[in-house]
């Protein structure tokens, strides 16, 4: 299995675990989260939703497009908390699930080759990155958001579990910044 194969079934399974995790919460666990500074599991959700209209693709299309001649615009990653405003987690999740998909027919449409993937575009912050690593980050993005939201429900759960607090490492940790 290529990578960019790999990435897109990862990527593609994404919407389902974020509606297994969200669907069936309460507003009391959706906003709940580890303190000042950190994103509930809806910021999370609005945060990736909108990364699908405003981040992995549009860099993807300037990086085969214009290569390192033109920077990425810079993310506003908060941008999903003005758009989706009032937005209910069924709807919000619903226009995950649309994005996404719309998204990853793009990407096949692409068509893209190991050269492609060698390509590199200017990010504003980090400076020179490959598609391949552009990808790789997209994946890698799901998985610590769905990281961030499962130890988010953990530690909502640990004022509940007694003396078996001690057996969760997680629970032992520092709360991350978002």
């Amino acid at each position: 299995m290529t990578d960019v194969m790999r990435n897109t079934t990862l990527l593609g399974h994404t919407p389902a675990v974020f509606r297994e995790l969200l669907q069936p919460l309460d507003d009391d666990l959706l906003h709940a989260n580890e303190g000042p500074g950190t994103w509930s599991p809806y910021q999370v959700l609005a945060h990736v939703t909108w990364g699908e209209l405003d981040d992995w693709i549009p860099r993807a299309r300037v990086v085969l497009e214009h290569g390192e001649a033109l920077p990425f615009r810079p993310f506003d990653r908060l941008g999903g908390e003005t758009r989706f405003a009032g937005w209910d987690v069924g709807r919000l999740l619903d226009e995950f699930a649309r994005l996404r998909a719309e998204n990853l027919v793009t990407l096949a449409g692409m068509r893209l080759q190991p050269v492609d993937l060698r390509r590199t575009g200017r990010h504003p912050t980090l400076g020179i990155v490959s598609l391949s690593q552009l990808l790789a980050c997209w994946v890698t993005h799901d998985l610590a958001h769905i990281t961030q939201i499962a130890r988010v429900l953990v530690r909502a759960q640990a004022p509940h579990i007694g003396p078996w607090r001690e057996y969760f490492s997680v629970l032992k940790e520092q709360s991350p910044v978002p």
